[in-house]
Order: C-alpha cells, then structure tokens, then sequence
C-alpha cells in the first residue's frame, strides 16, 4: 500500500509539474502571437530583409523555449534513469498540450 501511494504522489506532482509547463507554453505562445498579429502597429510597415530575419529568429526562438518546456522535464527524468517517469512527462505534457489546443479551438467555435 506504501509504493501505490508513492506512486500516486508522484504522478499527480508529475501532472502538476507537467500542467505548469504546458501553462508557460500556452503564455509564451499567446505572448508570440499578438506580436506577430500587432507587428505592423508594433513595427510599421516594414519592407526590407530585416523582417523576414528577425521572424526566423523568433521562430527558432520559439522552438527552443516551447521545446525545453515540453521534453526537458523528461529529458532531466531521462538522464537521471527514471525513464518510465521521463516517458509520462512527454506524454502528460503532449496531453495537456492537445487539451490546451481543443480548449483553444472550442473558444474560437464559441467567439466566432
């Protein structure tokens, strides 16, 4: 009985610890996306090869950031041998990601 509680409380802070960086990922992307949809009242009109630059920087960027915050928990699980735990991060976070975009997709349903 002792391991199933173990086991279970280290889901659930596996869950939380997973919902809280999905959570950063939602702000971050949200963040991204009114610069890239205000940019021309952030930036004016701008027609030179600055632009195109800078939105591949943002966009590596990007994939940088949402990418450690999605698999670097499980990576550090990985390395430090619990793979079955590093295994569940992706999972619960790519589960949590998915439930974050139909909630996304629902509301824009619900607004249109």
């Amino acid at each position: 009985m002792y391991i199933l509680d173990i086991i279970t409380n280290m889901n659930n802070k596996l869950l939380i610890q997973t919902l809280r960086n999905v959570t950063f990922v939602a702000v971050y992307v949200f963040f991204v996306s009114q610069i890239m949809q205000n940019g021309d009242r952030l930036f004016g009109e701008v027609d030179n090869m600055l632009a195109p630059f800078v939105f591949l920087l943002l966009f590596s960027l990007s994939a940088a950031v949402v990418g450690g915050l999605i698999f670097g928990q499980s990576i550090m699980l990985f390395f430090s041998g619990k793979k079955s735990e590093s295994i569940k991060a992706a999972l619960y976070s790519v589960g949590w990601l998915g439930i974050y975009t139909v909630l996304g997709l629902i509301l824009l349903l619900v607004l249109k």
